[in-house]
């Protein structure tokens, strides 16, 4: 397995189990506030929406990767635009879901005396790794679509148009600059347009040293008649 494609393999598998715990504690804490509160917290929901399509896409892009190379869901410019649309949304995630563990309301950890401090303390675990995994997703998502973009932008610059539409696997990150040496159709005509002018003109060249020497005959022979 090539490099790139061993890469991109571990990323998305490491993303797409993150996600798996990442669902599970957003539906546990939406289960929890929504018993004990009667309302659900809008990361939560957002955690849930983007573990789904995570998990939905991810084993999709792994396995027709494998059953059909090169396909079009393993291009490079449908990859990075995919997977950044997905670490946006679990920055989304992990960014609200650590604000609101910091300000401290109902999941703040602190002690209610009331007998919700066991629910209290869970809820407010289920929100911290929540926020820890979607924050991991996004670093890992990030890192791995910037390292693909600028591999693509140097392939790019190296002349290599196609590296867009490749997949990652056959992508062209380091082949060496590609020499274009073929000679344009319009100035390979024009030389051999102006090769037959010159030879014409060569023939015409050609061509009056023997009409001069024919008309040099026929006066000597006139003269010598005369």
């Amino acid at each position: 397995m090539a490099p790139f494609a061993l890469i991109r393999t571990v990323v998305l598998s490491t993303v797409l189990v993150f996600s798996l715990i990442a669902l599970g504690l957003a539906a546990a804490l939406t289960s929890t506030s929504t018993t004990f509160l009667g309302v659900y917290f809008t990361f939560a929901a957002l955690g849930i929406a983007t573990a789904v399509l995570t998990m939905i896409t991810f084993p999709a892009m792994i396995a027709l990767e494998i059953l059909r190379p090169g396909g079009p869901t393993s291009m490079v410019i449908v990859e990075i635009s995919w997977l950044s649309f997905l670490s946006i949304l679990w920055l989304a995630t992990g960014a609200q879901a650590a604000e609101v563990t910091s300000v401290g309301v109902w999941f703040g950890c602190a002690d209610l005396g009331d007998g919700l401090d066991s629910i209290d303390a869970g809820a407010c675990h289920e929100m911290s790794a929540l926020a820890a995994f979607a924050f991991l997703n996004w670093l890992i998502l990030m890192g791995y679509t910037g390292m693909l973009l600028v591999l693509s932008l140097i392939a790019a610059s190296r002349k290599h148009t196609n590296v867009w539409t490749s997949s990652v696997a056959n992508a062209p990150f380091s082949a060496p600059a590609s020499a274009n040496t073929s000679v344009p159709m319009s100035y390979t005509a024009g030389t051999g347009g102006t090769g037959g002018h010159t030879g014409g003109i060569g023939g015409h060249t050609g061509g009056q040293p023997a009409a001069y020497n024919n008309t040099s005959g026929s006066v000597q022979a006139g003269t010598v008649h005369v």
